[in-house]
């Protein structure tokens, strides 16, 4: 009893300090993007000074750089707008847009709730089907089903994103008379917005797949030769049985490589299939927000990557503890 309550409190402790950790390491990638930020010229000062130069107003160029640094705190040194901006995002207070003037909560909920429609579809149907299918090449890698399986694997894998959603617009959607030509205004979870982004997810999909069926394979391939299945295979348990053990033996590696492909494709995958799509999520909105130096709106999405990644690292973290098998009630390894 003593070993199993002091067990528990070392756990807890363990995501104590994952816990910390993950809200200094996500403070740390805002703060140094507001660093960037700040320190950059804002090219909107050029481009209302080549303006008013251009109109032969060069007399009131004085005042309205003034008026415009006072409209987005510039005015105020860095130090106290870098305090100002800490205390607000903590009480979820992220101002509003420059370039809008709406509130960036409201712009990161809506774009956020856009980007989900098709990354959570996405990533689930491809990591279930990379994971059937690396496992199911990995136990037969000598049959012509797990041959082509590999060669689709890395076929998948090689495939850029873009191109796979310049080729569906280019040469199948035109096609398809029933297809959306454009995002519909319906809202993000509405079942006309849902089938426009199909082939979005369908790509976040096939990317999340690649990855998932080379390393399910590359796991498999050692516990399907390891002597546990081999003893499991002796004794006649059935081939739907073995696959199911080597599953949970391997499911903190592979739900590792889940979190891993879901970081990747925030960072880099739903920036493309938004920008290809015109899609208003959380990577379409950066990307505008970078090229207006909308500062709030930056430091917004950014919070919302920052947390993404970082929060999956720490449930990645919580997993290894919680879910790894060879802790059994006997407390040795299968």
């Amino acid at each position: 009893m003593i070993l199993v309550v002091g067990e528990i409190v070392s756990r807890i402790r363990t995501f104590l300090s994952h816990g910390i950790f993950a809200v200094v390491a996500v403070y740390a990638v805002v703060t140094l993007a507001f660093v960037v930020i700040a320190l950059t010229p804002d090219p909107g000062e050029a481009a209302l000074t080549h303006s008013l130069v251009r109109q032969g107003r060069g007399d009131q160029l004085e005042a309205k750089l003034r008026a415009y640094r006072a409209a987005r705190n510039l005015d105020v040194p860095v130090t106290t707008r870098y305090a100002r901006w800490l205390v607000d995002i903590t009480v979820l207070d992220w101002g509003r847009s420059f370039a809008t003037g709406r509130s960036v909560l409201s712009m990161v909920r809506e774009g956020l709730a856009y980007t989900l429609s098709y990354v959570v579809p996405g990533v689930v149907v491809g990591t279930a089907g990379g994971i059937w299918a690396g496992l199911s090449t990995a136990r037969d890698s000598a049959s012509n089903a797990g041959r082509g399986l590999s060669v689709l694997s890395y076929a998948a894998f090689g495939v850029p994103s873009f191109w796979l959603a310049a080729v569906f617009f280019v040469t199948v959607a035109p096609k398809l008379s029933w297809f959306p030509d454009r995002l519909p205004t319906t809202g993000p979870f509405s079942p006309e917005v849902l089938l426009f982004l199909a082939p979005a997810a369908v790509i976040v999909a096939v990317n999340v797949f690649a990855g998932q069926l080379r390393y399910a394979r590359t796991k498999g391939s050692e516990y399907f030769q390891s002597d546990f299945v081999r003893q499991h295979r002796a004794v006649g348990v059935s081939r739907r049985k073995v696959m199911w053990y080597v599953l949970r033996v391997a499911a903190v590696p592979l739900l590792a490589v889940s979190l891993a492909d879901l970081i990747a494709i925030l960072v880099v995958n739903v920036f493309v299939v938004e920008y290809v799509f015109n899609v208003p999520g959380v990577g379409f909105l950066t990307y505008q927000a970078v090229l207006d130096r909308d500062m709030p709106v930056v430091l917004g999405m950014t919070m919302v990557v920052a947390l993404a990644g970082i929060g999956a690292n720490f449930l990645q973290e919580v997993a290894n503890t919680l879910l790894d098998p060879r802790i059994g009630d006997d407390g040795g390894a299968p």
